[in-house]
């Protein structure tokens, strides 16, 4: 339902008139009889929304700013399905100074959908729209709709900036309009399929933030940004000989310019020998202009503020928060063992043996200021990526365009026993079995028909063998990024989180010199598949603990 915004002061002048109107109790007619006096209330409407409607919800107008709806506060009636509210308030007990400086808040309150209290999103009314309360606001001195974008906004102002400071800052940190904070329901339905880079999307963010209980913050986005050390990515440690670590390092950034950066700083030695940087940025994204490998030449730009966005090598788009807990006075080996019991959220040591790790750490305590960030993250886009540059390229002898990968691989030329003559496709019902596929015609210049088949895998996964022709399927050629790029259809589902491709690389400057074909992938689109959250130690925690690996 879209509603139009008010002004609480322009209400509140609209009533001061009528009292003024109705001064001495009533106004004579001509006959001298008296008319009923001026009414003094004022009745504020809107909407309460995360994904959408949000029912049950109970409004209030929050005069002493304690985040709660006490009893001496005008306060609505719950919410319906549609989410609508009205405050009313009398003029002669709440000044227009007490409007203009108080907001209408919205608390979500966790709970069964049996409980008439439970705030309930119209997105999914089979549970309750929150693990965990919290708060939704709007500005002071506004009405309209109530939703998690109003409350970042309302944190910009009561941190100090003007109510349009905060609003053109908080839209460019979550790259949405600015008209969209005060309403995005006209924006697609969220879909679990597909990530949907929206202004609904950053709201159920923002949501997700204030659930967390994470601080929201409005960045100043074009305020100077000095240098410092940042989270520890990722960690593998054998001894001071064997080890691999990356860090998400702040660079510092003069005033005017927007945002901040970020730089991939990654380092390693393999049997006493410093790892060479080709081998430490393995990877390259094809983004609008070519293929870029991703090193720590290119900056990882990003947007200041909670939640905040990211780009990865000019193609990966994120968004996210991350939730600090202090490990301070804890012994680095106890953090880093109930850091293994989940290897979703581990960067340390990750399906590594940690034996090494836990000795060299002994019973040496994190210092004061020590805290693990548990960051939570969903990739906003898909792009197509090399995961390997130094292993997935065929043979140039093989093919260095897709029409030669078509003419060597043609289904006749398969071999079952082996799969000799197929190429792989990654990973297909189980971590021991192997997609794969040959070519049997062409239908266009840029299009043809394929043969899929299922192989078994040994332990290693890397010899292929007793394959069974499958499904038959398509091919087709597009150009992305100025590069040619050839996916495949009509394959049963795999248990990757991405989908196999063939695509030309082309005299890369940093990526390969010459023409190649690679085999390159591409996430899902699905919003599970793009969701992350990892658990990384600050500078703080990383730096003690660097010192005592002796790195």
């Amino acid at each position: 339902m879209k509603l139009q915004l008010k002004q609480l002061s322009l209400a509140l002048v609209n009533a001061a008139l009528l009292s003024i109107a109705g001064c001495g109790g009533g106004s004579s007619s001509d006959d001298g009889t008296l008319s009923a006096p001026a009414s003094t209330t004022v009745t504020l409407k809107g909407t309460v929304v995360v994904d959408q409607a949000i029912r049950n919800a109970v409004v209030c107008m929050d005069l002493n700013a304690n985040s709660a709806c006490d009893a001496n506060e005008p306060t609505s009636a719950k919410t319906s399905t549609d989410g609508t509210y009205s405050v009313t308030y009398d003029t002669t007990v709440v000044t227009a100074a007490q409007v203009a400086s108080a907001s209408l808040i919205a608390p979500m309150v966790p709970g069964a959908t049996s409980d008439a209290n439970t705030t309930i999103d119209a997105a999914d009314p089979t549970v309750g729209n929150t693990a965990k309360a919290y708060v939704l606001k709007q500005v002071p001195g506004q009405s309209g709709q109530i939703n998690p974008l109003t409350t970042l906004v309302a944190t910009g102002v009561a941190a100090g900036m003007t109510e349009a400071v905060a609003k053109t800052n908080a839209a460019a940190q979550l790259a949405v309009a600015a008209a969209k904070i005060n309403n995005y329901q006209d924006d697609p339905a969220s879909n679990s399929a597909q990530v949907q880079d929206n202004a609904r999307l950053m709201a159920k963010i923002t949501a997700a933030a204030l659930e967390a209980g994470t601080a929201l913050q409005v960045g100043d986005q074009n305020a100077a940004v000095d240098a410092s050390p940042g989270d520890l990515a990722s960690l593998n440690f054998t001894d001071t000989s064997n080890y691999s670590f990356r860090t998400l390092d702040g660079l510092s950034k003069p005033a005017g310019t927007s945002g901040g950066l970020i730089v991939d700083t990654r380092a390693g030695k393999k049997s006493g020998t410093a790892t060479a940087k080709s081998a430490l940025y393995n990877q390259a994204y094809l983004t609008t202009s070519g293929w870029v490998r991703c090193d720590d030449a290119v900056a990882i730009t990003t947007t200041r503020g909670t939640p905040s966005r990211s780009t990865f090598c000019g193609a990966l788009n994120s968004v996210g928060f991350a939730v600090p807990s202090d490990i301070s006075g804890q012994t680095m080996g106890s953090v880093i063992t109930t850091l293994q019991a989940d290897s979703i959220t581990n960067v340390i040591n990750n399906g590594v043996a940690t034996t090494g790790l836990l000795a060299a750490l002994g019973a040496t305590t994190y210092p004061s200021g020590s805290a693990i960030r548990a960051r939570t993250g969903i990739n906003l886009t898909q792009p197509i990526f090399l995961n390997s540059i130094s292993t997935d390229a065929r043979p140039q002898a093989e093919a260095t365009t897709l029409e030669q990968l078509m003419t060597a691989k043609p289904s006749s030329g398969v071999n079952l026993a082996t799969a000799s003559g197929s190429l792989t496709l990654g990973l297909s019902s189980g971590n021991l079995k192997n997609l794969r596929v040959a070519f049997t015609g062409t239908t266009s210049p840029t299009a043809g028909t394929v043969q899929f088949y299922d192989c078994d895998l040994n332990a290693a996964q890397t010899v292929a063998s007793n394959c069974v022709a499958v499904q038959t399927g398509t091919y087709a050629i597009s150009n992305v990024g100025g590069m040619r790029v050839m996916r495949f259809a009509g394959h049963a589902e795999t248990i990757m989180n991405n989908t196999r491709l063939y695509v030309e690389v082309k005299d890369a400057p940093g990526v390969v010199s010459g023409n190649w074909v690679f085999q390159a992938r591409e996430m899902k689109p699905s919003v599970a598949v793009n969701q992350s959250s990892p658990k990384r130690l600050n500078a703080t925690a990383w730096a003690a603990m660097k010192t005592q690996l002796g790195l």
